[in-house]
């Protein structure tokens, strides 16, 4: 019987909790058909200590028992992610309300590129999805190194074949309106 890299990663986070004395309950629960996440209910002052300043504790954590999961003779990265009291959603609201903002901005003309904090991968990834998702017609790169990379968010205009969607849908109502008979 082998066990799965979710239920192994579980067990060494329910032993690093007992080790730390972090009094915690550990749930699982699918995000999508290939990706875990570890929930951890405790008490707030444990979820500050775990949490740490801007996530950065919680990510290490994450990297630690992904490390341990995978084995020396593994080669595949485990797909599970860490939460603390929802503390990840929370976060995505923030990430997604900042993207927003800059986004009006560029939409508005305050300004030609608007810059992100800096952020995790996983959380320029949400960014990334968040803005092709909701402003086609805006960029997003990430810019800098390490602790300093960042998202910078710029206007590029629709692409060429947005652009011909909306110029069909423009050429049949005016088609429409000059059929004959209907002076």
């Amino acid at each position: 019987m082998t066990i799965s890299t979710e239920e192994s990663a579980k067990n060494y986070l329910e032993k690093m909790l007992a080790i730390l004395d972090i009094d915690a309950q550990v749930s699982e629960e699918n995000i999508d058909e290939s990706t875990t996440c570890l929930r951890i209910d405790c008490k707030a002052s444990d979820a500050k200590l775990l949490i740490g300043r801007k996530g950065q504790t919680l990510e290490a954590l994450q990297f630690l028992l992904r490390q341990m999961c995978r084995g020396p003779n593994k080669i595949e990265q485990p797909h599970f992610m860490l939460d603390v009291l929802n503390y990840r959603q929370r976060r995505r609201e923030q990430i997604v309300d900042q993207a927003k903002e800059g986004a009006v901005a560029v939409l508005n003309g305050e300004t030609e590129d608007f810059e992100l904090q800096p952020m995790s991968a996983f959380e320029r990834r949400v960014v990334h999805k968040y803005l092709q998702e909701h402003f086609p017609e805006l960029s997003s790169d990430s810019r800098g190194q390490g602790e300093d990379r960042h998202i910078v968010i710029s206007y590029v205009g629709l692409s060429e074949e947005e652009r011909e969607y909306g110029e069909v849908e423009e050429e049949e109502e005016f088609v429409a309106a000059e059929k004959p008979g209907d002076e």
